[in-house]
């Protein structure tokens, strides 16, 4: 396949949609894929979704952005259970999270303003009971 056909990539005039690694576009799928909508590996775009994505609007497991939504987030308006931003959506629990050891989940509880932990299997949960 030609350039021309895969898509543009960094350097090149980007393509409506641009598949491939690095491609360039404004929609872009693949490996590295940037432009205005991006999914895959490592997206950078406007709207980015993959698995570590930087952009305005993120979904992905670690994610940069304006507005991040994931598991480990940064970004001014941020959800997820280790999310860092001026804003945090509700609807992350951090007395839901377990950690694989009694200490590590006591520590959470001291932060939650609770006492203790509990067990929840073979992990360990913060306060003294389950809310």
């Amino acid at each position: 396949m030609s350039q021309s056909e895969t898509g543009g990539h960094c350097g090149s005039k980007p393509k409506r949609l641009a598949i491939g690694i690095a491609p360039l576009g404004t929609v872009s799928i693949g490996i590295v894929p940037m432009g205005v909508i991006c999914i895959g590996i490592v997206p950078m775009g406007v709207i980015s979704i993959g698995v570590v994505a930087m952009g305005v609007i993120t979904g992905s497991i670690v994610g940069m952005g304006l507005f991040s939504v994931g598991v480990n987030t940064m970004g001014v308006i941020t959800a997820g259970p280790m999310s860092m931003g001026l804003i945090q959506l509700e609807g992350t629990d951090r007395r839901y999270l377990a950690y694989p050891t009694r200490e590590e989940a006591i520590k959470q509880a001291e932060a939650l303003g609770c006492k203790g932990a509990h067990q929840m299997g073979s992990y360990w949960m913060p306060c003294e009971e389950h809310p």
